[in-house]
């Protein structure tokens, strides 16, 4: 008998391969964390628009957190029963016909290569009926636009392709497991008709994609596989360990942050900033703008404001200003995070009237605006580092608070919010989120809500949960509420007004394309 049978006691490990690093984590059946690890890779940006990763770096950090992560539980390999993965969604890989992955690169979400193709799309489909198949807004974020782009712009390249892969799938792959595309991830691509949760024929026949050009799907919290020997002695892994298939980072950590029925919310802000409500009921015509996925639990959907560069934003801002706390932090080993803490600390709510619009990638919800660019605005000689670094933190915030402001114009009910993601490392920044919302936020115990509910699936898949929604129920966990301050609340209405007309000013005097154009003659 496995000794993963009729579990009661027993170990689960969940991966959230990100777009900037990948962390694991073993939890026990309660959803306890028992120890972890996480591994920083740099992206590659090639050209203006394109952001990828390399594939083997992204794998051998996969396995070197698995290794990290059971030396720091201090847990017996052989009493892992699960391991399961959730990556970047919209991401893609294109395997060869020997299923090699080509230049061995991931196309990463953030790549807006497809910016390009975008009227060329719209004269197949229009971006109104694209919306209400697939739920995606018409954007280069999402798989569609950069696959059109090769075909388009590489055709010779194009024809190499004999299977388009997600991150997620290929690293199970790798461990040992099944070539299978999870559906619900597969949502995001920009090429799933949101309602059969299959491929749309519509899109497919728009732009000559094959069903054999991708893998058969799995739903969330299917076994496709075991540990193989080569897997396991990389990773430290036993072989045997189930493979199980999640969903997509961002769903997951709705899913590890609770969002199991209509009405709840959370607010991730890790890589990527996500407001997720979610719905019952799929009604586009009431949500322009919005990504409606299918939930990891299937049955529920999504509404989804994106904002592309979120906590991102704070890490660059650590590696440009932040660098004596960076120097100090190599050499006592204390986060470089939490000595910012220390320095925010001489900064107040409203950076002393420094602005920052948070679009190093562009700008997601409700703007989608790819052409958007990072601005600071009312920088003065008084200002400091700390007003800089709290500005980042603040204006991340702001937009956010401004998803949830267009989510409310569609009449979006949210009954509870949970807040997810490395953000909320920062007690700062908690205060910051429930002010500028003005409503009490619940941070969970777990602030990485979807490693969480990777365990959590990799639980289902070993029938140690019944279903999803029992592991959620044994598992996720709050801490104490953390309530606005009125007076805080007040001033950041102020701001948010100031932070609406900025961005109208720019857009409407095309300042965020003068200025692409001045980079590129530099």
């Amino acid at each position: 008998m496995s000794k993963c049978s009729g579990l009661v006691s027993g170990y689960l490990m969940g991966l959230d391969v990100g777009t900037t690093g990948v962390n694991a984590m073993i939890f026990d059946v309660a959803g306890n964390s028992l120890g972890g690890a996480y591994c920083e890779y740099a992206s590659i940006y090639p050209a203006e628009h394109w952001v990828e990763q390399d594939a083997e770096l992204v794998l051998s950090s996969v396995f070197s957190v698995c290794r990290e992560a059971l030396r720091d539980s201090g847990i017996d390999a052989e009493l892992i029963c699960a391991v399961s993965i959730a990556s970047h969604r919209a991401s893609f890989g294109l395997l060869d016909s020997d299923g090699k992955l080509l230049n061995n690169r991931f196309i990463i979400w953030q790549d807006n290569r497809g910016v390009s193709e975008l009227g060329f799309i719209e004269s197949k489909i229009p971006a109104s009926e694209l919306y209400e198949l697939t739920g995606m807004p018409l954007t280069p974020t999402y798989t569609l636009s950069k696959l059109i782009w090769y075909q388009n712009h590489q055709p010779e390249y194009w024809s190499l392709v004999n299977r388009v892969v997600f991150p997620a799938d290929y690293i199970l792959y790798k461990f040992g497991g099944e070539l299978r595309t999870e559906v619900t991830n597969a949502c995001c691509s920009g090429m799933m008709d949101i309602r059969s949760l299959d491929w749309s024929d519509r899109v497919f026949d728009s732009f000559g994609f094959s069903r054999s050009l991708f893998s058969s799907f799995v739903v969330p919290g299917t076994v496709v596989g075991k540990v193989g020997a080569e897997a396991a002695k990389l990773s430290g892994l036993r072989e045997g360990v189930l493979l199980v298939a999640a969903t997509g980072d961002q769903q997951c950590a709705a899913i590890g942050a609770g969002v199991i029925e209509a009405n709840r919310a959370s607010l991730t802000l890790g890589t990527a900033g996500l407001l997720v409500v979610g719905t019952r009921k799929v009604e586009l015509d009431k949500s322009p703008g919005l990504m409606a996925p299918s939930s990891g639990l299937i049955g529920l959907y999504e509404l989804e404001g994106i904002q592309l560069g979120a906590a991102s934003c704070y890490r660059w801002i650590r590696d440009i200003v932040a660098t004596p706390e960076k120097e100090e932090s190599q050499r006592s080993g204390v986060s470089a995070f939490v000595l910012m803490e220390n320095l925010l600390k001489q900064s107040k709510p409203g950076s002393h009237g420094l602005l920052f619009l948070p679009f190093l990638s562009g700008a997601g919800y409700p703007q989608w605006d790819a052409m958007a660019q990072g601005t600071f605005a009312g920088l003065r000689f008084v200002h400091t580092r700390a007003d800089m670094i709290r500005a980042v933190l603040e204006g991340v915030t702001i937009e956010s608070f401004d998803m949830y402001q267009g989510m409310k114009r569609a009449n979006v009910e949210i009954d509870s919010l949970a807040v997810t993601g490395g953000a909320t490392a920062s007690p700062i920044w908690k205060q910051t989120i429930a002010d500028v919302f003005g409503i009490e936020i619940k941070p969970l115990k777990v602030p990485n809500a979807t490693l969480v509910a990777t365990a959590i699936f990799a639980g289902t898949g070993a029938g140690i949960y019944k279903d999803l929604k029992e592991g959620v129920t044994k598992t996720v966990k709050y801490e104490n509420p953390i309530k606005p301050i009125p007076e805080n609340t007040k001033l950041f209405r102020k701001i948010y007004e100031t932070y609406k007309n900025l961005i109208n000013s720019l857009q409407q005097n095309n300042i965020f394309t003068q200025l692409i154009n001045l980079r590129n003659e530099n």
